[in-house]
């Protein structure tokens, strides 16, 4: 189920990084850390939820600047005006 875990994570962050303008990193990973900590913490949501959590909250946390987060901001806002 590692796939669907992956396809969640990538849908959590796309969310997290276009909820809100930003202008510094921590501002992204204190949304993110915030939306893990009520995913845990619902009963309804499955282990897999769960984790895509957790792991958006890491890769944004560890492994994204805010150049990065910035960029896929503007890619999204980009495709969805596309649309």
């Amino acid at each position: 189920m590692a796939k669907n875990t992956n396809i969640y994570k990538f849908e959590i962050m796309e969310h997290i990084i276009c909820a809100r303008e930003f202008t510094t990193k921590e501002e992204v990973v204190e949304l993110a850390k915030k939306m893990s900590e009520i995913a845990q913490a619902n009963p309804e949501y499955s282990d897999e939820i769960k984790q895509a959590f957790q792991d958006a909250y890491r890769e944004i946390d560890e492994e994204l600047t805010l150049g990065n987060l910035q960029e896929i901001k503007k890619i999204i806002e980009s495709q969805n005006n596309e649309e």
